[in-house]
């Protein structure tokens, strides 16, 4: 079974970050369903109180962009899809 990372890049004015919103095992059919679901719930900031959210599909689904209108600001983000390709790891722990 394949090893997911959802990489989430979110911006709040001129800056922007890179993270990892979850690590997981699945088909990519699994991991096109759960990219999805994070792009319509997850919060990219602690305390984000959110007003509205507009999500847009990117490509075939391994991409999601998320315009999220908080109570003060406005945040734009991308969710992206990555599948583990090689590790150094003998059993890399998919938690991380």
């Amino acid at each position: 079974m394949a090893r997911w990372v959802v990489v989430v890049q979110a911006g709040l004015g001129e800056s922007y970050d890179i993270d990892e919103a979850e690590h997981f095992e699945g088909t990519l059919e699994q991991a096109r369903a759960r990219l999805y679901e994070l792009a319509c719930t997850h919060r990219p900031r602690f305390g984000l109180r959110q007003r509205s959210r507009q999500v847009y599909r990117i490509g075939d689904g391994d991409a999601y962009y998320a315009k999220i209108e908080g109570a003060m600001s406005t945040h734009r983000v991308l969710y992206r899809l990555a599948e583990l390709a090689w590790s150094t790891d003998s059993e890399p722990n998919p938690c991380q």
